[in-house]
């Protein structure tokens, strides 16, 4: 049977933990808080300098263009670490299962496909 000292300093451990990853989380979130609101202040800077709609917008649709094109590929990396990491468990498992996921990747793949022409301007 565990010693009860063990057992409450794995606790405190534990709670420690809990908390501390609770803090980074709130820290992060007011980062990003203030990252959006530094943004939107350029933006609105942006926006008020004597240029035409046009021009403002076209800026926009850069900006925006080049953020989803960053997203892309960040999920492009992500998608291949995943199957990466997982081929080799897969080729360990059940063939029904091995054929479940590479189904669904393939459906992940073609979602991102569709999400791309959607979103690339033409």
């Amino acid at each position: 049977m565990p010693d009860a000292t063990a057992m409450g300093t794995l606790s405190k451990g534990a709670t420690d933990l809990a908390r501390d990853a609770a803090y980074v989380a709130v820290g992060l979130a007011v980062l990003g808080y203030q990252r959006a609101q530094v943004r939107r202040n350029e933006l609105k800077g942006l926006l008020s300098k004597d240029f035409s709609v046009d021009e403002h917008l076209c800026g926009v649709r850069t900006e925006l263009t080049k953020g989803v094109q960053q997203l892309d590929d960040l999920l492009e990396t992500a998608t291949q670490l995943i199957e990466t990491s997982l081929e080799p468990l897969g080729q360990q498992l059940h063939p029904t299962v091995t054929q479940f996921t590479t189904k669904a990747f393939g459906q992940t793949r073609e979602v991102r496909s569709q999400i791309r022409q959607r979103v690339t301007p033409s």
